[in-house]
């Protein structure tokens, strides 16, 4: 059962209100008031989602997840904030990799209800909804709507990673770092063989297209 949760928050009043209530309902909770702290506890405990404040002693949020997600995509993220809930911010956050964006004050029985939902999913399932289209994203396959397609693990890691980020230039070198963890040209074969088949599963879906960024990398696009 997953049930480990890192609470990483300067107001400690707050914290504290939530690790209680979060432990009251099943979960066992860390809190951590900085986030070096936080970074420290996330490599220590490993847990299985993280709730972030966005401003931050030091090292923000932004900061925090960025280092998280250079090397761990899978990880559930929600970030909240009192002060940074303009519409640049909230792009920011979920481009940097943020499962849910989320204003204060919270409410912990909601966010409760959104981390258990969170836990709840199997670890090889994400889903994305776009327009009236769902999209599941399972270990070695995809789901679109009903019809599903069997992809290579590495595959389905690129497409999520990308449908995370759809609209945005994503470099060849931060895919390769990401899903190889290693950079070096001698992988770009793979990644040229990967986007291939992934494509060949979004010609059935002309609203989504993986768009070539020469010089750079690639960007998904919806025109839904």
């Amino acid at each position: 059962m997953r049930n480990k949760v890192l609470i990483i928050e300067d107001d400690n009043e707050l914290a504290h209100t939530l690790k209680d209530f979060f432990e009251e309902n099943t979960l066992r909770v860390w809190h951590a008031s900085s986030g070096e702290e936080g970074l420290s506890l996330y490599h220590k405990e490993k847990p299985d989602l993280i709730v972030l404040d966005v401003i931050l002693p030091h090292k923000s949020g932004f900061d925090v997840i960025a280092e998280i997600r250079d090397k761990d995509i899978a990880t559930p993220i929600i970030m909240m904030t009192g002060t940074e809930f303009d519409e640049n911010s909230q792009v920011k956050g979920y481009t940097q990799g943020a499962t849910n964006y989320v204003p204060k004050p919270v409410v912990p029985q909601v966010l409760l209800a959104q981390i258990k939902n969170l836990l709840a999913l199997p670890q090889d399932l994400l889903q994305y909804k776009i327009g009236e289209m769902t999209i599941r994203l399972h270990a070695q396959y995809v789901e679109f709507d009903a019809k599903s397609y069997k992809l290579r693990e590495k595959d389905i890691q690129i497409l999520g990673f990308l449908l995370a980020r759809r609209n945005q230039a994503v470099d060849r070198e931060v895919l390769l770092k990401q899903i190889w963890k290693d950079d070096r040209t001698y992988n770009n074969s793979q990644l040229d063989g990967a986007m291939s088949r992934i494509r060949k599963v979004l010609e059935e879906y002309p609203a989504l297209a993986i768009h070539t960024i020469y010089g750079s990398g690639y960007m998904l696009s919806d025109k839904i």
